[in-house]
């Protein structure tokens, strides 16, 4: 009796199987759902934020370049390294800087060609860029070495960065983005 228990059950399995992988590959789309107005505007506050970080560190004196990071203290120390990843997140931030009307078309421009022009300057290995250099003397640091993640986070970045200057060429030159991103900086003190 217990084998032809266990007979049944497996035959119910391959009977439902088919209608259970069919609801397990079955898509599903999220329902998209409206921010509050609070939430609205934490994330443009932290947006701000986040673009003052490259806005204000990685300017013409360091080369277009961000720094690895900033040490808070009573005397704030800024690492003046940059790595592939840290540059490509730089031109990422650039973008939505404009995108959030916190910078406008021709300093957009300015500061994408700024660093990619920093960019193709670089001391490379075979093509490939290293993994940190001074953002002043732009010198590659000891150890000199290539991370593959980080110029694969760089090639990524670059090709989002085409995407969405591509997207620009369609769009007003002055826009509501703009608008709205002057009148968040005013809110927010800047």
């Amino acid at each position: 009796a217990g084998g032809l228990a266990e007979g049944q059950s497996r035959l119910l399995l391959w009977a439902v199987a088919p209608a259970c992988a069919y609801a397990l590959s079955r898509s599903t789309v999220p329902q998209p759902r409206e921010l509050s107005a609070a939430d609205r505007e934490l994330l443009h506050s932290v947006a701000c934020q986040t673009w003052r970080y490259f806005e204000t560190l990685g300017g013409a004196e360091d080369h277009w370049l961000p720094p690895d990071n900033v040490q808070e203290g009573r005397e704030p120390w800024v690492a003046r390294r940059t790595s592939p990843t840290n540059v490509g997140m730089a031109l990422l931030a650039t973008l939505a800087a404009h995108d959030l009307g916190l910078l406008d078309a021709a300093g957009l421009a300015d500061r994408v060609d700024g660093t990619l022009t920093t960019l193709e300057g670089l001391e490379l290995l075979e093509g490939h860029p290293f993994n940190w250099y001074d953002t002043r003397s732009l010198a590659p640091l000891l150890p000199r070495y290539v991370s593959t993640v980080d110029s694969g986070n760089l090639a990524a970045c670059l090709l989002a960065l085409k995407q969405g200057l591509m997207e620009k060429t369609r769009e007003p030159v002055v826009g509501l983005a703009l608008a709205g991103g002057l009148a968040m900086l005013r809110r927010a003190g800047a």
